[in-house]
């Protein structure tokens, strides 16, 4: 694996780290393949409950390589689409990961990293952390960024943001819905593995459907059948063995075995 991402398993928690530190964490094709193949394999392992997206020094993610993207006008029209393809697969990866995520955010999410961060179930940023969608002003389409940015923050702000380009802090991230706690930094890592720890007591099978299934229904038109998808899972579940033993937890009065 490119030294440019750092992985590691503890308990269940999987870390996915971004290690450009002094570029910022922005990406290039081989680091935005990268975090698709190492996303892939936290997938199929069978001990990751939960996956961490951080960022290595005093940046979470700059987005796209400027040094790298100077390059593409010598490049033939296919590479250039790879390219621009590996980048959108970086993010696409992380949102379809089949259990919770949550990005870690501290010093600078901007551009494309935004899109990264939002890729992520979860955004707890700490208070000095800084955003923007300033590829704007650099002549840049913050492509990889736009479908999580509509979906979180909504269409309007997702356009006011994208057009004006700003930069703006951690409490305006939080109010406009950008992310979900802002902590003191002293304490970031502290709240990321609480969260953690509280997403690790949800039983696995029903957080990989709700996953798929917030997607899929959110996708289809308001007269459609929803009801009769959700019911067809609904009773499904309730007959699997993880939800069996929830229930005789519960009246046990004692942890599920997936939370112990």
């Amino acid at each position: 694996m490119s030294e440019s991402i750092l992985t590691s398993v503890a308990e269940g928690v999987a870390t996915l780290r971004f290690n450009r530190a002094k570029a910022m964490n922005s990406l290039d094709a081989d680091t935005a393949r990268t975090i698709r193949d190492a996303v892939e394999g936290f997938s199929a392992d069978a001990t990751v409950r939960v996956m961490v997206v951080a960022g290595e020094g005093n940046a979470f993610s700059a987005g796209g390589d400027f040094n790298w993207v100077l390059g593409w006008p010598k490049l033939d029209a296919i590479t250039r689409h790879a390219f621009a393809d590996a980048l959108m697969q970086a993010v696409q990866a992380i949102y379809d990961f089949p259990k919770p995520s949550i990005a870690r955010v501290q010093g600078a999410a901007v551009g494309g990293g935004v899109g990264l961060m939002l890729a992520c179930d979860f955004a707890v940023a700490a208070s000095s952390a800084r955003f923007g969608l300033t590829s704007v002003r650099n002549g840049l389409l913050a492509g990889i960024a736009i479908p999580v940015l509509i979906e979180a923050v909504g269409p309007r702000v997702a356009r006011q943001l994208l057009m004006h380009g700003g930069t703006f802090d951690a409490a305006t991230a939080l109010r406009i819905g950008l992310v979900d706690q802002v902590v003191d930094g002293d304490v970031l890592d502290a709240t990321v593995a609480a969260l953690a720890g509280e997403l690790k007591l949800g039983a696995p099978s029903v957080q990989t459907l709700v996953k798929e299934l917030v997607t899929r229904i959110n996708a289809l038109p308001h007269d459609s059948n929803a009801a009769d998808i959700l019911g067809e899972h609904v009773a499904n579940q309730c007959v699997t063995d993880e939800a069996l033993e929830g229930m005789r937890a519960f009246l046990d009065k004692r942890k599920p075995k997936w939370a112990v």
